[in-house]
């Protein structure tokens, strides 16, 4: 069975004046379906540009990125525009939630470029609210909830298309402490549901809440595996030894 999410030697490059910035350099990684991976590192270490990669947001300079066995990088705005909105379900530290619009509408909005009819839509949207237990709060605007309840709307919004990747971008980086363990548990709830769960962080007591780990310095992986082993902790500047992908 092919993996969901693959890279095979992936770079990306950027010029910055005269000089090469190496965001991305020659990463291989699989995550098969199921999984739920934090992918981890510090500013610069590349994780940002996988992120944007993994959700159809870029393409790589070089080597190959194929979601679902298909191959991405070929793809135009609107193929990639497609099979986000097919494929992927975004959640953001912001949250990006419309305030005009009341929880049940912010839900259905990527339903509605899906083309859905109004009856699927609603029906959608409830149902995913009620998975982040906001069922009762379909009418409340986004400035009537709470941080937390903010991102729990976000998290059904991204439930409701039935992605085949739930691509978490630091959803904890705008909560407080008890929130944010309020938010990973729903994480860890909908991987135990089935969902693939691909969670993008700089913080390591984050990351460990995964089940696995890739961790990027530099723009190599130079962690990928059990996110409760001791090894998964890297001191930085330290490359593990026969860390997959690295260059």
């Amino acid at each position: 069975m092919s993996a969901l999410i693959e890279f095979d030697s992936v770079c990306k490059y950027y010029q910055m004046g005269d000089t090469t910035v190496k965001a991305a350099d020659h990463i291989s990684m699989q995550i098969n379906k199921g999984e739920f991976v934090a992918i981890v590192g510090q500013s610069g270490s590349g994780k940002s540009t996988c992120m944007n990669i993994i959700g159809c947001l870029d393409v790589p300079t070089s080597g190959t990125y194929r979601l679902n066995g298909r191959d991405v990088g070929g793809m135009d705005k609107d193929e990639l525009a497609e099979i986000r909105n097919e494929m992927l379900g975004f959640i953001f530290q912001q949250y990006n939630l419309l305030p005009k619009l009341d929880v049940l509408e912010n839900v259905e909005v990527p339903l509605v470029y899906a083309g859905l009819s109004a009856g699927e839509r609603h029906e959608r949207a409830a149902h995913a609210l009620e998975r982040v237990g906001l069922g009762k709060k379909l009418h409340n605007k986004p400035s009537q909830l709470s941080g937390g309840q903010q991102q729990r709307v976000s998290i059904a919004r991204a439930l409701a298309g039935d992605p085949a990747v739930i691509l978490a971008d630091e959803p904890t980086g705008a909560l407080d402490s008890h929130t944010s363990r309020e938010v990973l548990g729903m994480l860890q709830k909908l991987h135990r549901e089935g969902n693939t769960v691909v969670l993008i962080t700089h913080d390591n007591s984050i990351a460990v809440q995964a089940e696995r780990i890739i961790r990027l310095e530099d723009g190599h992986i130079v962690y990928d595996g059990d996110a409760h082993a001791p090894e998964a902790v890297v001191q930085p500047g330290v490359r593990a030894a026969g860390g997959e992908g690295c260059a």
